[in-house]
């Protein structure tokens, strides 16, 4: 008949291996922090589990039968299996991992951010492969509860008792302007940003813009020419109009340097814009998972 383990202690083991080390029941309570009379109850319960008296009194000791003497070497290996397992880490060498990571977050976090993650990995982890998808396509938190996305990059502190979350940066606001712009020079005030036509980014499902998650409860009453869906389209569109944009800083160094567009400060002094990494509980311990989000805090510094 076979043996069911749920019907089985299997910290019961712990005892009977030291009990065969030990050979004295007192020096074996001792050895596994217990009392002499919990050792004792162990031993009557292993004796009940493998019907065998297993050790026998005498004045030199506990002496084992010849059940326990054959029980002892698998046991103590099992135990021993146990123990590796729970107190070794598995190794991560990402100079010879192959994996690949998908990334959740918004265009601003695409462009301004995995460039510079692959740059540092194409020699230090060649093998490891980085896909982003977008948050407005999918149900993100369902994502990483499912474990078909590693991590969220977001503006959002994401609550979940399935998911952690973790700030690892900040972001400001610039105003982009055409190099060309009739007035905007410097750095615009209040009324002339307000004055001016804007390109905006399409307001998100769940939430709001960027501006709108740095302004908080305060409201400013732009003239909106444009509403478009991808950052990337602003810096396009600016350099051939006499539209503003406001994007998150580091976009507008990027746009600064590949279009015909300038960046300058945003009228009004307003709080950072806080960014938000959020994983799986399950990955939380995961080697790898640890490296990558060490990763990303190197390339947002």
């Amino acid at each position: 008949m076979k043996l069911n383990l749920r019907s089985v202690d299997l910290n019961l083991l712990t005892v009977f291996d030291a009990l065969m080390e030990a050979s004295k029941l007192s020096l074996a309570a001792e050895r596994l922090g217990m009392s002499q009379p919990a050792v004792s109850a162990a031993l009557q319960r292993l004796r009940a589990t493998f019907k065998d008296d297993l050790f026998i009194r005498s004045r030199s000791g506990m002496l084992p039968t010849p059940r326990a003497q054959g029980l002892h070497p698998d046991i103590r290996e099992a135990l021993q299996l146990v123990r590796r397992a729970i107190s070794t880490q598995p190794a991560f060498n990402p100079a010879e991992a192959e994996r690949s990571f998908t990334i959740l977050g918004d265009a601003f976090f695409e462009s301004a951010m995995v460039g510079s993650l692959l740059n540092r990995l194409t020699e230090s982890a060649p093998g490891i492969r980085i896909e982003t998808a977008s948050v407005t396509q999918s149900d993100p938190v369902q994502a990483l509860r499912s474990l078909s996305a590693d991590l969220l990059l977001d503006y959002d502190r994401v609550s979940s008792p399935q998911l952690v979350a973790e700030r690892f940066g900040e972001e400001h606001l610039v105003v982009l302007a055409a190099r060309s712009h009739p007035r905007i020079k410097r750095r615009p005030s209040l009324k002339a940003y307000l004055h001016e036509h804007h390109v905006i980014l399409t307001r998100r499902h769940h939430d709001g813009t960027s501006l709108e998650h740095a302004l908080g409860g305060i409201s400013l009453d732009r003239q909106i020419r444009a509403s478009v869906q991808h950052f990337s389209s602003m810096p396009v569109i600016v350099s051939q109009t006499d539209c503003l944009a406001t994007v998150p800083q580091r976009l507008g160094s990027l746009y600064e340097a590949a279009f015909d567009v300038r960046c300058y400060p945003f009228p009004m002094d307003i709080e950072p814009i806080p960014m938000w990494m959020c994983w799986p509980r399950a990955l939380h311990n995961d080697v790898a998972h640890q490296w990558l989000r060490e990763r990303l805090v190197e390339v947002l510094q």
